[in-house]
């Protein structure tokens, strides 16, 4: 059996305005201090030697996490200037019904796009696309994300 994945990334260019919180992943919110991120025993940083962020952090072996109650594959924190830029979660895909169904609860209505993907034999799947916005940080779910084994939360 073929195992797909979900991915989230959350987003932030500028902080969120006064109204609304940042988006967050269970506490752990978008703007956060990486000092905190550090002194905490669940996250392993280091340089990522990339332009993608001036720390990466992601769960010490052992540790896990939930998105609406699915499991996390994977977790990246990604650090500019000592603060929590981007969160990058990985889930299994047949749990993409109970984290979008999350994420709206909390967030509210996202908007919703679809597109095609298809895949080497030409087979075509549809991509589901929510996206919710908060001031200038964004975040969005795909059903597929890099490609057809993954999908991904942007």
């Amino acid at each position: 059996m073929r195992l797909a994945t979900l991915g989230l990334l959350l987003l932030l260019a500028a902080p969120a305005g006064a109204q609304e919180a940042p988006f967050d992943l269970n506490g752990l919110a978008l703007g956060a201090d990486l000092a905190a991120v550090e002194a905490s025993s669940r996250f392993s940083c280091a340089d990522p030697q990339s332009p993608a962020a001036d720390k990466l952090c992601r769960l010490r072996p052992g540790q896990s996490e939930t998105v609406g109650g699915a499991p996390i594959k994977r977790l990246f924190l990604y650090f500019y200037s000592a603060k929590l830029e981007m969160i990058s979660v990985t889930l299994d895909s047949k749990y993409f019904v109970d984290v979008v169904t999350a994420l709206t609860k909390q967030y509210g209505k996202a908007a919703v796009e679809t597109e095609t993907m298809q895949n080497l034999s030409g087979a075509s799947f549809e991509n589901r696309i929510y996206t919710w916005r908060r001031g200038s940080a964004t975040l969005e779910v795909q059903t597929y994300g890099r490609d057809l084994e993954n999908s991904s939360m942007i």
